[in-house]
């Protein structure tokens, strides 16, 4: 993506009706947008060909600008499902503009993904005149991910908030915490929230981790946990929660996102999860049978720490922890010395150890190396 269109100043009226929230406090679930929806550019079969390409780019700068972290991380997850070899389940929902005759083309969606560089220098083309035309399929596909799916919006929160969060859910086990930490708030129109708000009606609610593989968050974080996704039935067919951090990471093993990402290509993520404690959800900790047991569990109760839901509409996504691989202060590290050197060296590296046991064995067949072996352990006393 040599030179991602400047929105000129043109533009300026436009701009002005694009009206941005305060900032608001990111440790609230309950939290508002950062923006109002209703200033988001409408279907784009409404807008005349040359509005669309103005706004587009204008809309997308103000979004990356805004809170690039989030923009980050949001088109990391989608890069990871692309790249999933599990990508007609993960990949939900897929854009539109890479299916071809009813089918996704998803070759060339990945070649798209290959010509987009770190969001950082987009920011600096997106102000460079003739953008669109040059690259008008990277606009489009960020365009899609970061403006287009804006329910919910991915948030960061402050680091100073980052205790608050954790809290929520009190914690025995001793576990390291996430580097990052992301609000996910949906709008005042998602059906999934009030769905969700009309269940929790006479309920109390409570906060849970689950744990997942990294390319499954573009589809959780849109479509929200489906019991029909989870195949592990130990205790019962459903989603599993814990109220320990420790125990729902090995559900989230490190996995690659996008290699242009501020926080590195290795990546892994936990949902924290507000439940309606609803008895659809099965609680390890309950001494009521009707509340620790699903019917078809094959080890009986649910353990403690556990939770089990039976009922995806119980639950919403209210922050995404992420554990990163915090690229630049372990490049500056790991960028010295002989083990530095060997991990750039892999191949040469196994090449070499390679030769070193080859010549290993045949020295020890050598009889004149079993002649000085003997002489030396007699000299050294161990004979």
């Amino acid at each position: 993506m040599a030179n991602l269109t400047n929105a000129t100043s043109g533009d300026a009226e436009f701009k002005a009706k694009v009206k941005f929230d305060p900032e608001e406090d990111c440790c609230s679930s309950t939290s508002r947008l950062g923006f109002d929806p209703q200033t988001i550019p409408p279907p784009l079969g409404s807008l005349t060909i040359e509005e669309c390409p103005k706004k587009k780019v204008l809309l997308l700068k103000t979004i990356l600008e805004r809170d690039l972290v989030a923009a980050d991380i949001k088109w990391s997850l989608f890069v990871a499902a692309s790249h999933s070899y599990r990508y007609d389940s993960c990949l939900r929902p897929y854009p539109p503009m890479y299916v071809r005759n009813e089918c996704k083309d998803i070759e060339a969606l990945r070649e798209a993904i290959q010509t987009i560089p770190p969001l950082s220098i987009i920011i600096r083309q997106l102000d460079e005149p003739d953008v669109y035309e040059n690259n008008s399929a990277a606009v489009n596909l960020l365009y899609w991910v970061l403006v287009r799916l804006r329910d919910p919006q991915i948030k960061s929160v402050n680091k100073e908030c980052y205790d608050s969060v954790l809290k929520r859910v009190p914690s025995e086990m001793a576990v390291a915490p996430p580097n990052l930490i992301f609000q996910v708030a949906s709008t005042k129109q998602s059906l999934f929230e009030e769905r969700w708000r009309t269940a929790s009606q006479g309920h109390t609610t409570l906060y849970a981790y689950h744990g997942s593989r990294l390319e499954n968050f573009h589809s959780i974080i849109h479509h929200g946990l489906q019991q029909n996704m989870c195949k592990r039935s130990l205790y019962g067919t459903g989603i599993y929660f814990s109220s320990e951090l420790g125990v729902s990471l090995p559900y989230s093993p490190v996995g690659y996102g996008w290699g242009g990402s501020m926080h590195g290509s290795q990546l892994s993520c936990i949902a924290l999860c507000e439940l309606i404690n609803h008895p659809d959800v099965k609680r390890g900790d309950s001494e009521d049978a009707a509340r620790n047991t699903v019917i078809d569990a094959m080890s009986g109760k649910v353990p403690n720490k556990y939770y089990l839901v039976v009922n995806s509409d119980l639950v919403r996504i209210r922050y995404l922890l992420v554990y990163s691989q915090e690229f630049s202060s372990s490049r500056h590290k790991e960028g010295r010395g002989l083990v530095a050197w060997f991990r750039r060296h892999k191949l040469l590296t196994f090449v070499l150890g390679y030769v070193v046991l080859l010549a290993s064995v045949g020295l020890t067949h050598n009889k004149y190396v079993e002649k000085y072996c003997r002489l030396f352990i007699q000299k050294v006393g161990f004979q």
